[in-house]
């Protein structure tokens, strides 16, 4: 959709999308969704696996990882000059911000490049939600050691130091003393995921609690919630475990947590798409962590599928076809909360905190179980085990389904006793 006059949304037909970015099995479910849709895929070098079957666009152009900004607005001019391009879509966080100039510059639908900038940079979204009145975390960016040590006598402990760009829970650290803070520091400095280079730390004031996900789709500016999905985290390394949906909270939790969502999202700027947030709720309510523009990982889409009957991609992709996906009817039933029809759950296997891997033992006894939906092993013999340093260093999953959250947890229970993880010391 295009904006004409204020308040006033003008349909446009979308018939070549272009898609920046890798994107897993998005891009060929939109293809198979709408087979009059024709697409183009732009993407670094690093990411060109991550784009599936790539016969099917009209052409693929691929840039070298250091390409600057300009040389993929020039491409987009390329791109578009012969496949005249209606949409563009990001379906993952690489690269979004190459999306949002190339739309900018060619006047096509999608986030702005200060929505993708507020969205990436933890710093800026601090300082946007904090304008906006819906967030009043201490924060501070932390151009040195030195500057992390003055925030912590200003804000006191626990203090959480982190990458302002990073993912996959990679180079986070709660700090309660002052002698932590230095290796902290470090460590959020060069800490850095596959195909995402290292960032200025931004230090944040800890809140404890229980930390959640609010899976959504936006569309016109309104946020349709699809799930809360309750997270388990290592209390050190704050890298995530499992998930389970519905959540096991009291009602009133869950409206205080999408209300908040709701707010934020509408502070960033956010009008349409997907997102993917995490909270705390802490003692004096929910606190916004971070939100993506994407759809959840982890095998949380799965989740929601199987504990609601309903593929949020799907809608998703309706919309980046150009449907009024607001009008359908498990949008309107989703306009103030989840719906849910049963439960889903998913566990990983925690490494040791150190040792060489021999193998893992027991998958047959986990893929007899009923209600058993997948189950993978990540890591293979040989590799070295640090403990849970980020997602990258767990060793595999199960996931399930079952009635209800209760039910769910206890299979995983069941499944995980079945597994048994050898490992011999590092030499």
């Amino acid at each position: 959709m295009l904006e004409g006059e204020p308040g006033e949304i003008v349909p446009r037909p979308i018939s070549q999308v272009l898609a920046v970015g890798g994107g897993s099995d998005l891009q060929p479910r939109l293809r198979a969704m709408f087979p009059e849709l024709r697409t183009v895929a732009l993407c670094r070098a690093a990411a060109l696996g991550w784009v599936q079957k790539l016969g099917e666009n009209q052409a693929v152009v691929v840039l070298s990882d250091d390409s600057p900004v300009e040389r993929w607005i020039a491409a987009g001019r390329h791109i578009n000059a012969e496949f005249p391009i209606d949409r563009i879509v990001a379906m993952a966080d690489l690269d979004q911000d190459k999306a949002a100039a190339i739309a900018a510059d060619l006047g096509v639908e999608f986030y702005s490049p200060e929505v993708v900038e507020r969205v990436h940079n933890k710093v800026e979204m601090r300082r946007r939600l904090r304008e906006r009145g819906v967030d009043r975390l201490p924060y501070r960016d932390l151009p040195s050691a030195a500057e992390a040590r003055d925030f912590f006598a200003e804000a006191g402990p626990p203090l959480i130091v982190k990458p302002s760009r990073g993912r996959a829970s990679a180079g986070v650290t709660v700090v309660t003393e002052p002698a932590q803070l230095d290796a902290a520091y470090h460590r959020a400095a060069t800490e850095h995921a596959p195909r995402v280079e290292p960032s200025s730390p931004i230090g944040e004031r800890f809140v404890e609690g229980p930390e959640y996900s609010v899976e959504c789709l936006s569309h016109r500016g309104h946020h349709y919630v699809f799930a809360v999905n309750e997270e388990f985290k290592d209390s050190v390394s704050k890298v995530e475990y499992g998930h389970v949906v519905p959540a096991r909270i009291a009602a009133e939790t869950e409206t205080a947590l999408v209300e908040h969502v709701r707010e934020c999202l509408t502070a960033l700027g956010i009008e349409h798409g997907i997102t993917h947030s995490e909270l705390i709720f802490g003692p004096d309510g929910p606190v916004f962590l971070e939100t993506h523009l994407r759809q959840a990982g982890d095998e949380i889409p799965q989740l929601i599928a199987d504990a609601t009957g309903l593929d949020m991609a799907d809608f998703f992709l309706r919309q980046v076809a150009g449907e009024d996906i607001g009008a359908l009817p498990e949008l309107i039933a989703r306009r103030d909360r989840p719906q849910y029809t049963g439960a889903a759950a998913i566990r990983y296997l925690v490494p040791p905190a150190e040792g060489v891997l021999e193998g893992i033992d027991g998958w047959d006894g986990v893929a007899a179980l009923p209600g058993v939906r997948a189950h993978a092993q990540s890591a293979e013999a040989g590799a070295l085990l640090n403990g849970l340093e980020s997602s990258y260093s767990r060793l595999g999953h199960v996931r399930v389904q079952a009635a209800d959250t209760a039910a769910a947890l206890q299979l995983l229970d069941k499944a995980f006793a079945a597994i048994t993880v050898r490992a011999r010391p590092a030499a």
